[in-house]
């Protein structure tokens, strides 16, 4: 059943420097498809016909996040990931808001970079990117 993103549901909580969950959901226009993916390998041989594959171990995928640029103290995006970049910590996305059964991804992220941009009469914005330490957790909030 196809669904439209309603206002408000969507949470994406970022460990900050201290290893703390904070939920940056407010200051987030656009995260990037999460979700498991494989890699494929090869298993073809003289014998066959056509190509063969297999499943192999996990990608190591990258997300990335953007939206507006916020100085605000400790809770802001500015605050929670300038310092993160070279650092790994968790993200949790929950597509549908956290009540007991909805949707949770997370894992391990190594932050690869953070950058705010602005132009002439646009807000001032940020990205960061980060790549997936591990494997990520499909799972349902509790």
């Amino acid at each position: 059943m196809g669904k439209f993103k309603v206002s408000g549901n969507t949470i994406v909580r970022i460990d900050n420097n201290a290893g703390t969950l904070v939920t940056l959901s407010s200051y987030i226009d656009t995260i990037g498809a999460l979700g498991k993916e494989v890699q494929s390998l090869d298993v073809t041989s003289f014998a066959d016909s056509a190509e063969r594959i297999i499943a192999g171990i996990e990608a190591s995928q990258e997300v990335s996040i953007s939206g507006a640029w916020d100085d605000t103290a400790t809770t802001g995006p500015d605050a929670v990931l300038a310092v993160l970049p070279g650092t790994i910590g968790t993200i949790e996305f929950y597509p549908k808001g956290t009540a007991s059964g909805s949707r949770k991804i997370s894992g391990e992220f190594l932050c690869l970079y953070y950058k705010p941009r602005g132009e002439v009469k646009g807000r001032v914005e940020y990205e960061a990117s980060f790549k997936l330490d591990g494997t990520i957790s499909i799972g349902t909030a509790t």
